[in-house]
């Protein structure tokens, strides 16, 4: 009973002192809850699968838009030249049949005309040398009025074209504001599901904690059987052994929270920064991923992950692993991989976010209200309550 009631005592005082009090008692709502966090990821990145393929779909739709919408432009600068080549022909005619015109008012073109009757040997000939005229003048009308014919149908095809070009146009800006959306909500469901993924780490990482405390209560009692203790001295070794095993149970779970305290604040502690001797290390920490960041200083814009060609969240993620920290690709998702703080309490090295109807930018924090950034102007350094970013400033994040 003794040992019993050592053992009872040394348990207790262990979980009273142990950071996770009180988890072995709720060790099975932990494990529901863990699986439920599961699930509800399993059913967010469904969504977001869902998601990406209504993206893809409507990049695809978008880029055959804007495809037909260059071949309507092209169509277009055929058509106007077509009629400006029309034009310019009715005006030549128009200009020949105007000399014409002058040229019979004057007496030698009616003398002329005249002439041609009179000197006709026969009535006949006279007819048909009138007739020849008016045919040849009528011939001229109707070239003209084919021309002029011509270039109506022309107008009236480049006005029909300029309609299918404006109404294009209204397809693809609606287009394009879909897959805005799209993108939005993409950016929220990133951030959804890197939540869901930390709590679910946390919930088993509590669990397995709580296992451990389980595992180390679970002492079996000692059994002393008294019909084989005959002599008191047997019998005090008996009570010494199972104080010796008392010890060593105290002992465990001792060493069990201490493990547990060194674990927690070892996650607590900043990363060691050290310098690699071989050419071209980098420190780590994130005073090594702000060194590496400022090497590409005046670089443009742009989008990927690779040097020459980073976007925000692409600069970010790779300083930071050249560094030996790990983050999430997208802005949105950075965003959900990072703990949550107010600017009073954001130091260099944290990240600072931005929104745009959704996480839509992240820079790396300075200090003093400055930022580290890729934007459209490249790479550069921005205070984040400038014009713009003041207005669509998010939040800060600090890594875990």
């Amino acid at each position: 009973m003794k040992s019993s009631k050592i053992i009872a005592i040394a348990l207790a005082a262990a979980i009273t002192v142990s950071p996770f009090a009180g988890i072995a008692s709720t060790s099975v709502s932990a494990s529901e809850s863990s699986a439920t966090i599961a699930s509800k990821k399993a059913d967010m990145k469904s969504q977001l699968a869902d998601i990406v393929q209504q993206e893809s779909e409507v990049s695809a739709k978008v880029a055959a838009n804007q495809k037909e919408f260059t071949q309507l432009k092209k169509d277009q600068v055929k058509l106007e030249k077509s009629i400006e080549e029309t034009k310019a022909a009715i005006d030549k005619r128009k200009g020949k049949l105007e000399e014409r015109a002058r040229a019979m008012q004057t007496s030698s073109a009616t003398t002329s005309i005249v002439d041609s009757v009179l000197e006709a040997d026969s009535i006949t000939d006279a007819a048909a040398a009138v007739i020849a005229y008016s045919k040849f003048q009528s011939a001229d009308v109707s070239i003209v009025e084919a021309q002029q014919k011509d270039e109506n149908k022309l107008a009236a095809d480049n006005k029909s074209l300029s309609a299918k070009i404006d109404n294009q146009r209204s397809v693809i800006a609606s287009s394009e504001v879909a897959a805005g959306k799209l993108a939005t909500q993409k950016a929220e469901k990133e951030v959804l599901v890197a939540k869901l993924a930390n709590d679910e780490k946390r919930a088993q990482k509590a669990e397995k904690v709580a296992a451990e405390l389980a595992a180390a209560a679970a002492v079996q009692p000692i059994k002393t059987d008294v019909k084989e203790v005959a002599k008191a001295d047997e019998k005090t070794s008996t009570v010494a052994k199972a104080e010796t095993k008392t010890e060593n149970v105290v002992s465990v779970v001792n060493t069990s929270t201490n493990k547990t305290d060194d674990t927690k604040k070892a996650e607590n502690k900043p990363a060691k920064e050290t310098t690699d001797n071989n050419a071209g290390s980098v420190v780590s920490g994130v005073s090594g991923a702000i060194q590496e960041a400022y090497k590409y200083a005046g670089q443009a814009y742009g989008g990927g992950a690779v040097p020459g060609n980073f976007d925000c969240s692409g600069l970010v993620m790779y300083s930071y692993a050249k560094a030996g920290i790990s983050l999430p690709r997208t802005a949105a998702a950075q965003y959900g991989a990072t703990t949550r703080i107010s600017e009073s309490q954001a130091q260099a090295g944290d990240l600072v976010f931005f929104s745009d109807g959704g996480i839509s930018h992240v820079g790396i924090y300075l200090g003093g209200g400055q930022m580290f950034n890729s934007q459209n102007n490249g790479i550069q350094t921005d205070n984040i309550h400038g014009a713009y970013w003041g207005e669509h400033l998010a939040g800060f994040g600090r890594i875990n």
